[in-house]
């Protein structure tokens, strides 16, 4: 989802938001407190008459998001002015992003610092570009219907980031450490990814980035590679002749100014080793440091957001991605096997009246293995809506949702290898049927 968030002075803090903002303004100048904020709540009842259950195929590291979000999930980021030199005009500001996550709306949950960084923009030495140190979402790229994050940079760094070059061309470079208190680069724990699978080893990331080499009106180019250097001694259980390193390669087009604010994104994406990203969804990324050179993963990505007229919004999502190299031994049904992954889905919103519209979205992906059969999921939403505007990001949403999801016998015998108690698995909620549905209610706010 491409969130819209607007940043407002805050009238009074919650007890966390306040001791986070004492703790930042201590030694500081009295200054307005910048803040931003997203949250989803979702309550659901499944058609066997059991809770909510989400839907997602085995293999596929992205699912539809509409009315198929079983977790309550919320960020909140805090801004804080630190320094501002009148005579050059360089801004320094300290940013804390404390996250939120409950899966199923259960009392278990995990509360996370996803962001805390300085960061110094418009510094002369650099030609009016910035610098950063902490940990940070690194220029994030991702596609808004099935919120499959392709692109990012995560972990605890810094660098020189969109240093003007010429005209329009700018260049980034950040240095970027496995980070044993982030999980991934969605950020949801408990530890998956390259946490889960490199345990106590570690690895540096050489990330360089150069965007807005110009193609055609409101077009550029955007170019990146990722350099992954595996530093471990080992352990005993992963001895350091079993690591690796490796890298990651994005080419990607991005059009802009579409219908005003939309926009489309082509990328086209390769990975080596840990750099395919692993169980993580971002190529570059620090995967798992056992992924030799003979483990590769291919993308192609396509992503438009527009907004054609002020009723009619959509979101389009084309996925292909391959995964190979992988040897008997280290395959893992669902996770790590060689396949073909193929996603495309819409994400669609009509404005009724000023207060009222209607979200449907429709999503259909398939895994093929290269040994074992092919295995589909497609799953619908249907969705009316009280907002506060007709258009696609307008918020907040309050919407009354169906959803049905169906999947053939080869995508339940995945779930239950890989994901058993899962919706799709025959140990689910809804046994061995090939389809089941949910009906329910979600809150989704930016602010």
């Amino acid at each position: 989802m491409k969130n819209i968030i607007q940043r407002l002075t805050p009238r009074f803090p919650s007890m966390p938001t306040a001791l986070a903002a004492a703790a930042m303004a201590c030694c500081l100048p009295a200054a307005a407190l910048d803040y931003q904020g997203y949250f989803r709540a979702l309550a659901g009842s499944n058609s066997s008459h059991g809770g909510a259950s989400c839907f997602q195929l085995a293999g596929a590291l992205a699912k539809y998001r509409l009315g198929n979000e079983c977790e309550v999930y919320g960020e909140f980021w805090l801004g804080q002015q630190v320094g501002k030199v009148a005579d050059d005009g360089a801004v320094f500001n300290a940013n804390i992003m404390l996250s939120y996550y409950s899966p199923n709306a259960s009392s278990k949950s995990d509360a996370d610092l996803p962001q805390i960084y300085v960061q110094g923009d418009k510094i002369p030495e650099l030609n009016g570009g910035s610098v950063w140190l902490g940990r940070k979402y690194y220029k994030r790229e991702g596609l808004g219907a099935n919120d499959f994050i392709y692109w990012s940079g995560r972990g605890f760094g810094g660098g020189v980031e969109d240093v003007p070059v010429v005209g329009d061309l700018k260049f980034s470079y950040a240095l970027l450490r496995k980070d044993n208190l982030v999980a991934t680069t969605s950020g949801l724990l408990p530890a998956t990814g390259a946490l889960a699978d490199n345990g106590s080893n570690s690895a540096t990331r050489h990330d360089f980035q150069l965007r807005g080499i110009p193609t055609n009106r409101k077009g550029a180019l955007e170019l990146g590679i990722s350099l992954i250097v595996k530093d471990a001694k080992g352990n005993a259980d992963e001895p350091a002749d079993s690591l690796h390193s490796g890298y990651g390669v994005t080419i990607q087009h991005r059009q802009s100014d579409i219908n005003g604010d939309g926009e489309n994104k082509f990328a086209v994406q390769y990975g080596k080793g840990p750099g395919t990203g692993g169980a993580d969804q971002a190529i570059g990324a620090i995967g798992n440091l056992r992924d030799d050179k003979n483990i590769s993963r291919l993308r192609v990505v396509e992503g438009l957001y527009t907004q054609f007229t002020p009723r009619w919004g959509a979101e389009l999502v084309a996925i292909y991605q391959k995964d190979k190299g992988f040897t008997a031994e280290r395959t893992v049904l669902g996770v790590a096997e060689n396949k073909v992954w193929t996603s495309l889905g819409t994400h669609l919103v009509y404005g009724i009246s000023r207060r009222f519209k209607i979200g449907m979205d429709l999503g259909v992906d398939t895994i093929r293995p290269d040994d074992g059969p092919t295995r589909r999921m497609t799953k619908f939403t249907f969705a009316p809506t009280i907002s506060s505007g007709m258009g696609l990001n307008a918020r907040p949403d309050l919407r009354l949702f169906y959803t049905y999801a169906k999947w053939n016998d080869a995508a339940r015998l995945a779930a239950d290898s890989a994901a058993p108690g899962s919706a799709l698995s025959s140990t689910g909620a809804f046994g061995a049927a090939k389809s089941g549905s949910m009906i329910g209610v979600q809150a989704d706010v930016c602010f």
